[in-house]
């Protein structure tokens, strides 16, 4: 299992990986089960966490309620407005990845920038279910139009795929006769994480519809990434050098493409889910680079400070 728990050290190559696969051979089908993708995902992360994790934010309750539901109404906004040159599939594929939660992976790169990830772990957590709940009103409101589920049905879903497996995947992980033996595999259900992630990548570029779409969308997701990023670095400058610096930065620049193209397929179909997918590489590989330099820059400003 050595090559599972190896998977999450790879995830950007998988990803890209991944989305040359879709353009070359695209699966309908996966990309119609965008959603049951993201249920697994959420259950593999919550089953990393405990109630004690999330307790042992008290001292960050504030910071980590603002991070887990301002950025997706303010982005929520940003993307509508971003949207609008676009046809009307790059249009709600970007504004489901305005109305998402923070990426997933952001806690692992938080962790590899050498900040508190505990706290990029409450956001993920409060955004997810604030997605799920906020997400699918907000598509009705903003939308172009185009949809074919109603707020009230997308709504039950996104709580089926989202707050069931996470609610069930922390209280699994907090009972004292499991949480041991789920300790020493966590390299593996990080794996599956990262797998998952890849293969969402994967359905959601499934319902790319020739090049000129493709560049839209990453158009749209370049324009989206560079808002979020300089968002991000505003709230880094503000609370610097707190604890809440690094990890409100990367919760809030980084999106979760999985819940985007969730919400965008099942809202509007499947061309809907290109810009997620699209984002989803762009944004991975952006956060990567980011995490790494970060991390760089905090070693060796420790470093001048050595005896």
């Amino acid at each position: 299992m050595r090559w599972l728990a190896a998977a999450p050290r790879a995830l950007t190559p998988l990803a890209l990986l991944a989305a040359a696969l879709a353009l070359a051979l695209p699966s309908a089908t996966l990309a119609a089960r965008s959603d049951l993708l993201l249920a697994l995902l959420v259950l593999a992360t919550a089953l990393g966490i405990s109630f004690a994790d999330l307790r042992g934010l008290r001292d960050h309750v504030r910071e980590v309620a603002i991070l887990s539901l301002a950025p997706l109404l303010v982005l929520g906004l940003v993307a509508w407005a971003l949207g609008r040159p676009f046809s009307a599939p790059i249009r709600d594929g970007l504004l489901a990845t305005g109305l998402s939660s923070s990426e997933v992976a952001s806690v692992g790169l938080v962790a590899l920038a050498g900040a508190d990830a505990t706290i990029a772990l409450g956001a993920v957590t409060g955004s997810l279910v604030f997605a799920a709940l906020l997400g699918p009103f907000a598509v009705g409101l903003l939308a172009s139009g185009t949809g074919h589920a109603d707020a009230g049905k997308l709504l039950g879903r996104f709580a089926l795929v989202v707050i069931v497996p996470l609610a069930a995947g922390v209280a699994i992980r907090s009972h004292s006769g499991l949480a041991a033996r789920l300790a020493r595999l966590d390299p593996e259900r990080e794996g599956v994480a990262a797998i998952t992630v890849a293969v969402l990548v994967y359905a959601a570029l499934s319902g790319t519809h020739g090049a000129h779409h493709l560049g839209s969308a990453l158009l749209a997701s370049a324009l989206f990434l560079a808002v979020s990023a300089a968002l991000a670095e505003l709230w880094r400058r503000r609370t610097a050098p707190g604890p809440v610096a690094i990890p409100g930065a990367l919760a809030i620049a980084m999106r979760d493409f999985a819940v985007a193209a969730a919400l965008a397929t099942q809202a509007f179909g499947t061309a809907a889910g290109t810009v997620p997918g699209v984002y989803g590489v762009v944004m991975l590989l952006g956060g990567s680079v980011a995490a790494a330099w970060v991390g760089r820059s905090g070693r060796a400003q420790t470093d001048q400070f050595k005896p």
